[in-house]
């Protein structure tokens, strides 16, 4: 069985790394983008399983960077990310398409449940 690819579109470079700390120890394949135009482009290459998205980035709204992953097909699964979190919120990415959401903390458990969730029911 190959690997999961993931990618990660978050602004701040900590949550990167810990995201990659935490899934390369499951085996995962990780690669990050720090702003929403350079994760679209990563994105558009079409080798990830699943995208790790944060609503708030530097130079497109995170809205934006999920409407346009999950206007592809095949669209990978996008799991949202952000510490603005409101149900209001989180019903909207799920309406524009995201697989799941996490509220900012969350533990590796939950990271990895919802990645795993996310790629199982595709």
């Amino acid at each position: 069985m190959k690997p999961i690819r993931v990618l990660v579109i978050d602004d701040e470079g900590v949550i990167c790394e810990a995201c990659r700390l935490v899934l390369s120890e499951k085996g995962y394949g990780v690669d990050h983008c720090l702003t929403g135009r350079a994760g679209l482009l990563a994105a558009e290459r079409g080798i990830y399983d699943v995208i790790l998205l944060d609503m708030k980035l530097p130079d497109i709204d995170g809205t934006e960077v999920l409407k346009a992953v999950c206007g592809k097909t095949p669209a990978p699964p996008v799991i949202v990310m952000t510490g603005y979190s409101t149900m209001s919120n989180a019903v909207n990415a799920m309406k524009l398409g995201a697989a799941d959401y996490l509220s900012k903390p969350f533990t590796d458990d939950e990271l990895i449940e919802a990645i795993e969730k996310s790629c199982i029911d595709r």
